[in-house]
């Protein structure tokens, strides 16, 4: 092999760990195996069992995650209001690549459940995106649909994969709230789902999968839901910033149960050690190869 050749093949290697760790790595599907959650049986909200911190250190990545599972009693109480395992806001995670940014939602609420106050019930929101620096203005920049609120019967049971609008939201104005709980929460506690009356979905979208969970995780059991969602950061754009914190927030339209994961910029931007592995591996090689011939 010549040393033409061997320098092809150590930058098709490394660029393949580079896109490999840069990409793809975790597939918006429904499995959170990928997460390093519910594996081989595992029935725990982390892979070590761990659930009070703020991350997690799976395959090189960093997870952050919230949670906030009802186990029974209490009449159901959820904080700030009811519903039991039906309405539980359970677990919420974070994760980045170099191209995408990725959230993965764990819920006992069914992502069928019709949106009819006068029956009591509410249907699945849309995630919220909120951007700061120092203090936490309680805004939100952005907002992800959820298959819920599409007025599409062509898949009623909203169960699958599907490609989903994005909104950049300016204020409170763009987002519906729930009257509910007026004297337990803030204003901003209460954004269930996006208003989009005068707002124009962003031109790239984002994937989206919601699957059937395991019937059994922690110490509750009972029928839960995944969301997981793949969303391009390029949609972001300055709101990447170091020193920066990104909240996510989900809740149903009642916002019975609320769930808020926050997750850190200044690694959101670094790219991941075998990004940089894949980057520098071709230089490597090619000083090794020089030294070599002196």
């Amino acid at each position: 092999m010549n040393r033409n050749q061997s320098l092809l093949m150590a930058c098709v290697l490394g660029l393949g760990l580079s896109a490999e760790s840069m990409a793809g790595v975790i597939t918006a599907d429904g499995n959170l195996e990928d997460w390093g959650l519910f594996t081989n049986g595992s029935t725990t909200w982390t892979p070590s069992g761990n659930q009070s911190g703020k991350s997690y250190s799976y395959n090189g990545w960093t997870i952050y995650y919230a949670i906030d599972d009802y186990i029974s009693g209490g009449n159901g109480f959820l904080d700030p209001g009811y519903g039991g395992q039906a309405y539980d806001a359970e677990a919420l995670y974070v994760t980045w690549d170099a191209a995408n940014l990725y959230i993965a939602l764990v819920t006992g609420h069914d992502p069928n459940t019709p949106n009819n106050p006068s029956g009591n019930t509410y249907s699945a929101g849309d995630f919220a995106l909120n951007f700061w620096s120092g203090s936490d203005d309680h805004t939100y920049e952005f907002g992800i649909r959820t298959p819920n609120q599409f007025n599409n019967s062509g898949n009623p049971a909203n169960i699958g994969t599907f490609t989903t609008d994005v909104y950049r939201t300016t204020d409170l104005s763009n987002w519906k709230q729930s009257n509910l709980w007026n004297s337990q929460l803030e204003p901003y506690q209460r954004v269930t789902s996006l208003n989009t009356t005068g707002l124009t979905p962003l031109q790239t979208k984002a994937t989206m999968s919601i699957q059937e969970g395991p019937s059994s995780i922690g110490q509750g059991s009972g029928p839960h839901w995944v969301y997981e969602v793949s969303v391009s950061k390029t949609i972001f754009n300055d709101f990447l910033k170091p020193d920066t914190e990104l909240n996510i927030s989900w809740t149903m339209n009642c916002a019975n149960d609320i769930i808020t994961v926050e997750d850190d910029i200044p690694t959101i931007d670094e790219p991941p050690v075998w990004a940089l592995l894949g980057l520098t591996l071709p230089a490597v090689f090619w000083r090794r190869r020089r030294s070599a011939k002196r």
